[in-house]
């Protein structure tokens, strides 16, 4: 069967693999998500279920850096089976402590805490695989099709999710989620990739300065992930946070805050759709226009605007998301130099997450003192100021897409193997 040019990327042994697995584990955690709330708030109350999300979320960012620079040092393949392994055990744990009875608030928080100082190694190490797997040329394809498998998870998982919870337990669909990542850890352990240490008798402390120098000799790349972090301090917290109060008071209830998330789904499956197809000589401008509609969705919100136009705002927000995520994804993977990619990508997610906490924080005390509908539109204003106000950079504007020569960088594979250092540096083994 004749595969179009937009899946190119499926001709390639290595990335079908990777897709697969990718596919399988991301349903899985999509699904257990839902299971793992309704089984904490069989034994405890919503403060527990807070405690255990919280176990799992702060070492993903206590260990995100160290995440990275182990998976520039091994081979990100196994960096990723193990993970998986890692994970399936955490998930089937809690499975049997719920099935047996003897589940407790301090058990499932400590799987929670493997379970995320886990995923802190697996992001950094699939972002580094995925150039590895795939031709330069078809990243941002390939990008886009892990993006739209992700967006169908987020709609598919939960909703399964759901329903074993309803006809069984929520631990028979922690079981199914263990078992999906036995199934990506499997697919995963079949990638034929290089498997020696990239940088013997290098230190942890000088591989994580050697990524700084990286990270920082970029002037756009900083300014790229600065602008991400103070996204996450003015968008999500006051759109998740304050959207739902003004959906009840304003908008006509629950109904109407699920038309606008399930509007936005629709908007990403559609932007990933496009994402396949559509390409931009300046990738950096491009994500920046294609993220402002999400600041005017929290203005209207706080405006007072009507459903329909916070909604429609939405959907092309969502489609901005999906395609700007594989603009930037391709952009990162194109311009870092390979054996600096995962460092790069802890980076870039740390800088994602750090301020989102402060955010949640600071929206509700905020909103008691100003109001709600003040507090949303001096989010919204700052969200699209600080988009705009990253194309005033020279770096931002000017970058341009395509790959660029670079010489091996100090904790690139030494020179003399020169087969193995073709292994590690070259997409798909060619």
């Amino acid at each position: 069967m004749r595969i179009p040019a937009e899946l190119g990327p499926l001709r390639e042994r290595r990335f079908r693999l990777l897709f697969a697995a990718r596919t399988v584990s991301t349903f899985g955690s999509q699904m257990a998500n839902v299971a793992l709330a309704f089984a904490v708030l069989e034994f405890g109350g919503p403060a527990d279920l807070g405690l255990v999300i919280m176990a799992r979320e702060v070492p993903l960012v206590v260990l995100l850096l160290l995440g990275g620079v182990w998976s520039d040092r091994l081979p990100r393949h196994l960096v990723l089976v193990s993970a998986d392994v890692l994970r399936g055990v955490a998930q089937g744990l809690t499975a049997i402590l719920l099935l047996t009875g003897s589940a407790s608030l301090p058990a499932v928080a400590l799987l929670q805490v493997v379970y995320g100082g886990v995923n802190a190694f697996g992001r950094p190490a699939y972002q580094g695989l995925l150039p590895q797997v795939v031709k330069r040329g078809r990243l941002q394809p390939a990008n886009a099709m892990l993006g739209l498998s992700g967006s169908t998870a987020s709609i598919a998982g939960p909703a399964i999710g759901a329903i074993i919870v309803a006809a069984a337990a929520p631990a028979w669909a922690l079981a199914v989620d263990a078992l999906t990542f036995a199934a990506s850890a499997i697919l995963l352990a079949m990638l034929d990739m290089p498997r020696a240490m990239r940088v013997p008798g290098r230190s942890v402390i000088a591989d994580f300065r050697e990524g700084w120098q990286e990270f920082t000799s970029r002037t756009w790349l900083v300014a790229v992930v600065a602008s991400f972090s103070l996204f996450q301090l003015t968008f999500f917290p006051a759109l998740l946070v304050l959207g739902p109060f003004v959906a009840k008071t304003e908008l006509g209830g629950a109904g109407a805050w699920g038309a606008i998330l399930a509007v936005q789904s629709a908007g990403s499956l559609l932007g990933g759709l496009v994402a396949l197809r559509v390409r931009f000589s300046r990738p950096l401008v491009a994500l920046l226009l294609l993220v402002l509609p999400a600041g005017f969705q929290v203005l209207l919100l706080g405006a007072g605007a009507p459903l329909w136009a916070i909604t429609a705002v939405a959907f092309v927000g969502g489609g901005g998301f999906a395609i700007g995520g594989a603009v930037w994804l391709s952009t990162l993977q194109e311009k870092i130099p390979e054996h600096a990619i995962s460092r790069i990508s802890s980076f870039d997610w740390f800088g994602s997450v750090a301020l989102n906490p402060v955010g949640y924080a600071l929206i509700g005390p905020l909103s008691e003192v100003i109001g709600v509908d003040a507090s949303l539109l001096l989010a919204g204003g700052l969200n699209v100021a600080i988009t705009v106000a990253m194309l005033a950079i020279p770096s931002v504007r000017s970058l341009r897409a395509g790959p660029e020569a670079m010489a091996p960088g100090p904790g690139s594979p030494a020179a003399p193997d020169a087969a193995a250092a073709q292994l590690v540096r070259t997409p798909a083994g060619e």
